[in-house]
């Protein structure tokens, strides 16, 4: 895709009406702005129904049978071979329009390919348009106009560099996929945020309730309140797809990009909610782990105090479930941990219990379970023995952490970052914003709805 600004444009489409004239001038034309973004004088798009070109059209000519063109001069040889160019390009171009979708909302239109990770092709094939038409696809831009898509560009504060918001009808299906991906999101509390800046009361203390004698007075007690604040960081995912941008790819196309983008945000929104640091690698989010590592004397952790996770025994995970409050034993209790800590410490626990069935050996469970409660597995966090490290989690997340919702994904692409142009593919820009705020691990004294065993 080439931006040209609208006196270039204007030059060109006249080379090209002297070219082919009055009755190719239209095919010929649609041909060029295809691959044309058209701008003003300062380099900003314009909308392709504001732009009027003026462009003189010598009329057709007046068709002679073949005893007559034996007597006109013979054409010379570069003329004729840029007229059959410009003649090929003509009838490659009428063959996309005649195989193309309708682009009127109400009829059905032929979809290839086969969508893997977006709940149907035919989701897949209108993202897949949203996105050739947010690059400047004309024909898609056309088609999403009408079918009901808007490909609308943004700015919006610390967003200058804007990019295209994507429609509510695909964002709820980003998000379905990053909860599919992403550990985090799909068991923290959700808390939209209208504003940048979102703040909430917490209760710190509760009230106490004293024994009072005959006819004397009671002791009074307050409850104490807190703030939790969240404050929408932005995150950036970057990414490359092919540069085939035809009608059969669409299908693909969509549901690639979707599935990439969305895998991107789960992982870094696991990577914050668990490990994050406070650094700039994280946005200045502090996750779980770190959170309750900073908790001094934390009655949260328990430390099972092996060297190595062969050492591991089953009292050592009876009593890390132990440390967890009864009022957090709720029915979103879960373990948390990756794969690989699960398959060598805890399965291996549960089979050296005894009595397992050779089936059951064999078949094993689609959900991993441990003492009754579902195992979630967190890629992110440790696997493979390290002392003195939280190795696995146990609650409730919801009444531990909030993760603020700030804006849907935008997105936006060039044909140049990335080494794109080199490659012939596009590079792909998405955009989402939000914050982490793990806010209930307890103290000294009390743990919290989160629980950790250290190794």
């Amino acid at each position: 895709m080439q931006f040209k600004k609208f006196e270039q444009v204007q030059k060109d489409l006249q080379s090209i009406a002297d070219q082919v004239g009055e009755t190719r001038f239209a095919q010929a034309k649609n041909l060029y702005l295809e691959g044309v973004i058209v701008t003003d004088a300062e380099g900003n798009p314009l909308a392709p129904e504001n732009i009027a070109y003026e462009v003189k059209i010598m009329p057709a000519a007046v068709e002679t049978d073949a005893a007559s063109t034996d007597e006109m001069p013979k054409e010379e040889e570069p003329a004729k071979a840029l007229r059959e160019t410009v003649k090929s390009a003509i009838a490659a171009e009428l063959k996309a329009v005649n195989t193309m979708p309708n682009v009127t909302s109400t009829d059905t239109y032929k979809i290839t390919g086969k969508a893997k990770f977006l709940a149907s092709n035919d989701e897949a094939y209108r993202f897949g348009r949203f996105i050739m038409a947010a690059r400047g696809h004309r024909k898609s831009i056309d088609w999403c106009s009408a079918n009901g898509l808007i490909t609308k560009g943004h700015q919006e504060g610390v967003n200058s560099q804007g990019g295209f918001l994507v429609p509510e009808e695909f964002e709820s299906s980003l998000i379905s996929l990053r909860e599919r991906y992403g550990v985090f999101r799909r068991n923290a509390k959700i808390v939209p945020m209208s504003t940048d800046t979102k703040r909430m009361p917490r209760r710190k203390t509760t009230l106490t309730a004293y024994a009072v004698g005959e006819a004397a007075a009671g002791t009074e007690s307050t409850q104490v309140f807190d703030q939790v604040n969240l404050v929408a960081q932005k995150f950036m995912v970057l990414t490359t797809a092919s540069n085939e941008l035809n009608e059969d790819a669409i299908v693909n196309l969509g549901d690639d990009i979707a599935n990439e983008i969305a895998y991107a945000f789960a992982l870094k929104e696991d990577e914050c909610g668990f490990n994050g640091d406070g650094t700039s690698t994280y946005g200045g989010i502090v996750g779980v782990i770190p959170e309750i590592e900073g908790i001094s004397s934390a009655a949260g952790i328990s430390d099972a105090n092996v060297a190595s996770y062969a050492a591991l025994v089953t009292s050592d995970l009876m009593n890390f479930v132990a440390k967890l409050p009864a009022y957090a034993d709720s029915p979103n209790c879960k373990f948390y941990c990756s794969k690989a800590f699960y398959h060598s410490c805890l399965e291996r626990l549960v089979y050296a219990a005894g009595g397992v069935t050779g089936r059951e050996m064999r078949d094993g469970s689609a959900t991993p379970v441990l003492f009754g409660y579902p195992v979630e597995f967190v890629q992110v966090m440790r696997k493979s023995y390290t002392a003195d490290t939280i190795q696995c989690l146990f609650g409730d997340l919801a009444m531990a952490a909030y993760f603020g919702d700030r804006r849907q994904t935008s997105i936006a692409f060039s044909d140049s970052a990335l080494n794109a142009f080199e490659q012939d593919e596009i590079a792909v820009r998405g955009t989402e914003r939000f914050d982490i705020k793990v806010a209930n691990l307890g103290d000294a004294t009390d743990a919290g709805p989160i629980v950790a065993l250290k190794l």
